[in-house]
């Protein structure tokens, strides 16, 4: 499945946190996808990606941002290392 093939209700369209939370890459972070307008932003910034639902944390995962969510997540560990996180 793509992200120009989600499909949106009148309640996702009226509140946009009952949307589809869908990863982005490059950092740990979802972008709320509510609506077709909000489909082609994602489309326009990131491409038509293909997306994997994640049924335990009920997201959509998008398996080509795997490789750059991971090296986020290696750089910011280290940070975490030198700094602490909290």
């Amino acid at each position: 499945m793509k992200i120009s093939d989600l499909q949106f209700t009148a309640e996702m369209k009226q509140n946009t946190w009952l949307g589809h939370s869908v990863e982005k890459p490059n950092d740990d972070a979802h972008r709320m996808v509510a609506n077709e307008r909000h489909a082609q932003e994602f489309v326009d910034s990131f491409g038509d990606v293909e997306i994997v639902w994640n049924e335990r944390y009920k997201y959509w995962a998008v398996p080509e941002f795997a490789d750059s969510r991971k090296r986020y997540s290696d750089i910011k560990q280290v940070h975490c290392d030198r700094y602490g996180c909290e």
